[in-house]
This record gives structure tokens, sequence and C-alpha cells, in this order.
């Protein structure tokens, strides 16, 4: 059962409305355009993720909760997607990234590869997973809830995949994850039926969106710079 749906962030709804108030040829305009796109790509592939996670349908109690920020040790930490079954909670890491992938061990690297061989280092998913992990472990143990905690990441397209060595964390591609939950073992209960919905509702009402307003001072935009007035559609 979903028990959290994804919602678009308030970042995104606010670069939308920042773009047509900033003259095309403002210092930042650029930056906003490209931070609008990356944004809007990784939420287009969460909604993709979503869709396909609604084949799965486990004969087992479990809930479901869509982007998800929790503060620990005054710490903020975003999952895009929790799964709680009985014997375990799965984190799941969704990314957009185009092109190809290539995933190197000792120490663990993301390259993208564009098709003009050029490459760029990309953020760990699988470090931010354990870090994620952990400070969850924390805010669970403080309501007295022990129950293992692993990750998933998953590409929310077809990438092409070059795995120099393959990590310990489990690397899919979204349309090939309800297959692999399916796959999971979940033999036996740590947690009950009415302590899942208990903890899905605790999870939701702890929940923290991050709110990035205002946004001049975060994109160092002068509030002077923004035209102000009514925009006609036509």
């Amino acid at each position: 059962m979903i028990y959290k749906q994804r919602s678009m962030p308030k970042i995104l709804i606010g670069l939308s409305a920042l773009m047509p108030r900033l003259q095309p040829s403002h210092a930042e305009m650029l930056r906003v355009r490209e931070d609008f796109r990356i944004r809007k790509a990784g939420y287009g592939g969460e909604q993709h993720f979503d869709k396909h996670l609604l084949e799965f349908k486990p004969h087992y109690p479990h809930a479901i909760l869509h982007d998800v920020c929790l503060k620990q040790n005054g710490v903020y930490f975003q999952m895009d997607s929790v799964l709680i079954t009985p014997a375990f909670i799965l984190i799941i890491e969704v990314k957009n990234i185009a092109g190809k992938i290539i995933v190197k061990s000792n120490p663990t690297q993301f390259i993208q590869e564009s098709p003009t061989g050029e490459r760029k280092v990309l953020s760990n998913p699988i470090a931010e997973l354990n870090r994620k992990q952990l400070f969850l472990n924390e805010w669970l143990k403080q309501r007295k809830i022990d129950i293992p905690i692993s990750g998933l990441v998953t590409f929310a397209f077809t990438n092409e995949l070059i795995f120099e060595n393959v990590p310990e964390t489990k690397i899919t591609f979204t349309n090939e994850t309800p297959t692999y939950l399916y796959s999971l073992s979940v033999d036996k209960e740590i947690i009950s039926k009415d302590t899942i919905r208990k903890l899905a509702f605790e999870l939701r009402n702890n929940h923290q969106e991050y709110d990035p307003f205002p946004l001049a001072k975060l994109m160092n935009i002068s509030p002077i710079d923004i035209l102000p007035g009514v925009i006609c559609p036509a």
C-alpha cells in the first residue's frame, strides 16, 4: 500500500515561475535554466519509477512511501522511495542520467560518458544510500525499532551500464525493479502488519519538505531583477 505519493518539488515550481520573470540576458538565467532542466529530468525519472512500482503487489503486508525527508541529529536526509516489509526496509535511490554509465570500484565511482567520449564523474549513489541507511537506522532506534535496512539504486531509463566490478549494492533499471522486489525473501516477521502501518504514518508525519523560498536569495538574484505584474498567457 502506498502511504505517501510523490508531488512536484517546491523548487521546481519556483524555478518554472522564476524563468519568465527574468530578462533573457540576466547573468543567472543560464544557471536557472540548467538547474530547472536537471531537476525536471530527475522528477520525470521518479514519476516513471513510480508508475512501474505500481506493478509490485506482494502478498505480505508492506508500505511504500515516495519522497520522504527526515531530520536526524540535526541533519536532513531525503529518500526517493522507501519500502517497508515485515523482514526489512529498502531505501530506493532513483537516478535519471543519460548516456553510458561506467561503475568502478576501489573506490566506487559512477562515470558518465557522452557519445563524444567525454567523461564526467557523478555523485556516488551508493555512498548516498549508505548515508541514508545510517541516519534512518538511528531514527528508527529512537523509536525502538530494530530491522535490517538495505538499499537499491535504480536507473529510470535504460542506460548502457558497464561494471568494472559488481558492487554489493543492487543496481537495476526501473522496469526491472518490480521483478527484483518480488525476488527478495520475506521469510520472517520482525515487525508486524500493525507496526508497518504505524511506522508508515510516523514517516509520513515526520516528513519535512524542502522549502527553497525565497528563491531569489537561494539563486543569488536581486529581487529588483524580478519582473513584476501579471504574465499574459497569449
